[in-house]
């Protein structure tokens, strides 16, 4: 089962028995992640480039997914670069409700189920308890590989990391040794390295992004 980064952080932020995304109060907004891990997933399908600062739309191949099809669409029509904070100001203005759609996609993929609380109230808004425990167990997987040792930068990994980081949520889904080896590797993102590549660079933009807001 192949899923994108952004479905990957839902279910890992979701409360699997209540069917809402779990984010601390003070923490980024559920729809800015999602345009950033949208971010994430088209530099993992190479349409996306990162250079000086500024992020443009790489129209390499198509992606079958509506929502990361929508966001890509968006990135074109703004033209050929966009500083970080305005790709995702400019995402989460057109591309309404990220968050909602990737749930009613795991829903439409049978991974989420779908109820209103109460039933019987027409204008009670969905949940979306979880369907399926593999999925999410490989999303806790890939969240919690020990990537340390490889020389570069994995971004769906580090992508993750950092995005459930911002969640506020890394200290619950990690380990106390997992945790500190994490906090390590965020810190040295996007900083001066001999063997910094595009996808640390873009990681650490992404990070600075995301805690000034």
């Amino acid at each position: 089962m192949s899923l994108l980064i952004a479905e990957q952080l839902m279910l890992l932020l979701l409360d699997t028995e209540r069917g809402e995304l779990d984010v601390r109060r003070d923490a980024t907004d559920p729809d800015r992640l999602a345009a950033a891990a949208i971010l994430l997933d088209l530099a993992e399908q190479r349409n996306l480039s990162f250079r000086s600062g500024h992020v443009a739309f790489l129209a390499r191949s198509s992606s079958g997914h509506p929502v990361v099809a929508a966001v890509g669409a968006v990135l074109r029509a703004a033209g050929p670069g966009l500083p970080m904070t305005s790709a995702l100001d400019l995402i989460e203005t057109r591309v309404a409700k990220l968050s909602r759609a990737l749930l009613e996609g795991l829903h439409r993929r049978d991974l989420l189920h779908r109820v209103r609380q109460p039933a019987w109230w027409p204008w009670s808004p969905w949940k979306y308890p979880l369907r399926s425990s593999q999925a999410r167990n490989e999303a806790l997987a890939t969240l919690r590989a020990d990537r340390s040792h490889d020389a570069r930068t994995p971004l769906r990994e580090c992508g993750l990391l950092l995005l459930i980081d911002s969640a506020g949520r890394l200290s619950v889904l990690l380990d106390a040794v997992a945790h500190t080896r994490a906090t390590t590797m965020l810190l040295a993102l996007g900083q001066h390295r001999d063997r910094a590549d595009a996808t640390d660079t873009l990681l650490g933009a992404l990070r600075t992004a995301l805690l000034d807001d």
